[in-house]
């Protein structure tokens, strides 16, 4: 008698938000617009504020309200997945517990802090056998994907280069890397290499593909948002001392009342504030603790606002990365080297550049230009904070998943990237063997 293969499962993927931040928010809306996909069922968050925002969103009942990973694996399992966006300090130990206790999950960047983090997390994979997906968001974009696909169709030849970098505008930068929570290592847990730009460092590792580095060296410090670097005469509180606060384009005025689209919507979600109107903002702003109106050069952060990062690869192929916070513009740009043409193109103008070796044509080169605008629509991340749960549901579900769905086993290698770049930098630009 034949036999028919196994259907994929066909019912909701069944998930527990653990840390509803700002990330969180945004994988999990999947389960409003598709709950035929997937369907929140518990939350964890130490603030009840966020618990209850949670709550409220998914229409959860109080007993799959919980304040503790701890209080979550006390239970019998209560779900087929968690999301897991924590402070990245905190992945790993939360990690580590909910895996053992059967949950599959998807896990915002960093995966962990170093390498021994990362060994703990890679083994506690293979021993449970859990799925593990790492959210590099960058991968499902069309403008990667489709610079991926020009390379593996061999249309520049052999890669000889690649530059990549990440322009932080300074609203980003003001905000999240020198006001916020994600200045200090002792807070977050991660540097800013480790923080803002292992999407970075995964897709170049992506892109070269079987192709490993075989060392890495990098250099980096604090240029711009440092105590020297305060103009003559600047307060230390925007809205309350500061007599340069009108002509400095770090104003927390000007910043968060005066264009409230400008990241103002982080400093409310982090300081747990709801302002209705601006004379409310302003009041929450003047206050003496309040860190979002601080003077940006006085706020003693301990991550880079600049680093760069030099990789040499096994088969001599060459990469330089290279990261500033406080640019005029955000910009993602990479220029990709070959044996015979090149690639460049910004991320944020939604096209590249393809230049070919033909000695035939004028100039000694054919260029066209490929527009996925259509595809990214302007997008802060082209699409893949929906597209990267889209396919973590697949995994699960037994259906197909995209080419470059990211295990933990794929994420490694980025990882180590940015690992040893941290090390080189802390230790003057040593080179590291990869």
């Amino acid at each position: 008698m034949s036999t028919t293969p196994q259907e994929p499962e066909s019912r909701p993927i069944t998930a527990i938000i653990v840390g509803m931040g700002a990330r969180a928010s945004i994988y999990s809306s999947v389960a409003l617009t598709n709950p035929e996909l997937l369907q929140i069922v518990a939350v964890v968050d130490v603030n009840p504020e966020r618990v209850e925002q949670a709550r409220i969103m998914f229409d959860l009942p109080d007993d799959r309200c919980f304040a503790s990973v701890d209080e979550l694996v006390a239970r019998p399992r209560l779900a087929d997945a968690v999301i897991n966006c924590t402070m990245d300090r905190l992945h790993v130990t939360t990690s580590l517990p909910l895996l053992r206790h059967g949950y599959d999950m998807l896990l915002e960047k960093p995966y962990a802090l170093n390498d021994t983090e990362g060994q703990q997390l890679i083994d506690c994979v293979r021993e449970t056998g859990r799925k593990l997906m790492v959210c590099h968001v960058l991968r499902y974009t069309p403008f990667y994907r489709s610079i991926r696909r020009v390379i593996a169709l061999g249309s520049i030849g052999e890669v000889i280069n690649i530059h990549m970098a990440n322009q932080v505008g300074y609203l980003h930068e003001s905000v999240s890397f020198v006001r916020g929570k994600y200045a200090r290592e002792e807070v977050c847990g991660s540097g800013m290499l480790l923080t803002k730009c292992s999407h970075d460092l995964d897709i170049m590792s992506w892109l070269m593909g079987d192709n490993k580095p075989s060392t890495i060296s990098s250099i980096g410090g604090i240029f711009q948002f440092k105590e020297e670097k305060a103009p003559e005469g600047a307060g230390t509180h925007c809205l309350n001392d500061c007599p340069l606060e009108r002509e400095c384009p770090f104003s927390a005025r000007r910043l968060y009342i005066e264009h409230p689209l400008r990241w103002a919507n982080n400093v409310w979600h982090d300081t747990n504030s709801c302002p209705a109107t601006n004379a409310e903002k302003e009041a929450i702003l003047r206050q003496p603790d309040n860190p979002y109106s601080r003077c940006v050069h006085r706020c003693n952060i301990s991550i880079v606002d600049h680093q760069s990062v030099l990789i040499h690869y096994q088969d001599g192929a060459t990469a330089t990365f290279s990261m500033n916070g406080g640019a005029s513009t955000p910009r993602r740009i990479i220029h990709v080297t070959g044996t015979r043409g090149e690639i460049y193109g910004d991320f944020e103008e939604e096209c590249f550049h393809v230049r070919q070796v033909d000695p035939t044509a004028p100039g000694g080169y054919t260029e066209r230009t490929l527009d996925i605008s259509d595809f990214q629509q302007g997008d802060a991340h082209g699409g893949g904070d929906r597209s990267i749960v889209l396919d973590f549901v697949a995994l699960l579900r037994g259906e197909r998943t995209s080419p470059g769905c990211p295990t933990l086993e794929d994420s490694i290698a980025g990882h180590r990237m940015v690992f040893l770049a941290e090390q080189s930098r802390l230790a003057g630009g040593a080179m590291q063997q990869f």
